[in-house]
């Protein structure tokens, strides 16, 4: 994993941390110096966690007691409704917050995490202590592509855009399990205005499993035409075109074309 994570950064010139992520029993061994929000405390939310593990290079425990954030923590089921689905209650939630019309309350579609557990723990994927279910990776849209490039070349398939504009958590720490397949999202209001998310940076998902499948086809994809690498290198093997007027005027200043 330090060795994926080492090949990732040196690869894409990614300026934050591959995260490793996974859903731990009640019980289950933490790092040695994983760090719990309470610890300090304080209570945050699920983006934030995210930015400790990705800048701060933290290994970050949430439990329930440590989650701030109510719509990530039912789309994650970290918090649970008594009253009916965590679904059904994050889409009354958005309504009633003001980010969907009560017209459109009915439509929304969410991806809920239907699995019990009791930690959330994001670590960096250099200093991931055992292979996590997911790796979310930051970047900027070059960079995304690279890495939709290296999972279409070895599978043929494409990468899913899952964008609702809020709750992106659920979209990044979700969405790949249930389709088991990578998922690019623009990180949406509350990764922007809680945790730092620059607004050159998209994230791109996706079940451990499959990422040695994508780095193997970064590495291969655009090779025959010179195009497997970053950054990309522009096309500069061609002439520049001037207004007419620079060639009348060259003559009378002397200047020899």
């Amino acid at each position: 994993m330090e060795r994926m994570a080492e090949r990732l950064m040196g690869f894409l010139k990614l300026k934050t941390q591959p995260v490793g992520v996974s859903y731990l029993p009640e019980g289950a061994p933490l790092p040695p110096r994983a760090r719990r929000p309470r610890d300090r405390q304080m209570r945050i939310t699920l983006c934030q966690a995210m930015t400790w593990a990705r800048i701060y290079g933290w290994s970050v425990a949430l439990e329930r007691a440590d989650n701030l954030c109510i719509p990530g923590g039912l789309a994650i089921n970290l918090l649970k409704s008594t009253q009916a689905s965590n679904g059904e209650v994050l889409s009354r939630f958005m309504v009633e917050v003001g980010w969907v019309s009560r017209e459109a309350k009915k439509e929304q579609e969410w991806y809920i995490l239907d699995r019990d557990y009791n930690t959330l723990l994001l670590e960096p994927l250099s200093k991931a202590t055992s292979e996590p279910e997911l790796v979310v990776i930051y970047g900027d849209p070059s960079q995304m592509v690279k890495l939709v490039h290296g999972y279409s070349y070895s599978t043929g398939k494409r990468v899913t855009l899952e964008i609702s504009g809020r709750v992106a958590c659920s979209e990044y720490l979700v969405a790949p399990l249930i389709t088991n397949s990578p998922v690019l999202t623009i990180p949406g209001t509350g990764d922007r205005v809680f945790s730092g998310t620059q607004d050159t940076e998209l994230t791109l998902s996706l079940p451990y499993p499959l990422l040695e499948t994508l780095w193997e086809g970064m590495k291969e994809a655009g090779a025959k035409v010179g195009s497997n690498r970053y950054p990309f290198v522009p096309y500069m093997l061609h002439q520049a075109q001037f207004p007419p007027v620079y060639e009348e005027l060259a003559p009378k200043m002397g200047v020899q074309l």
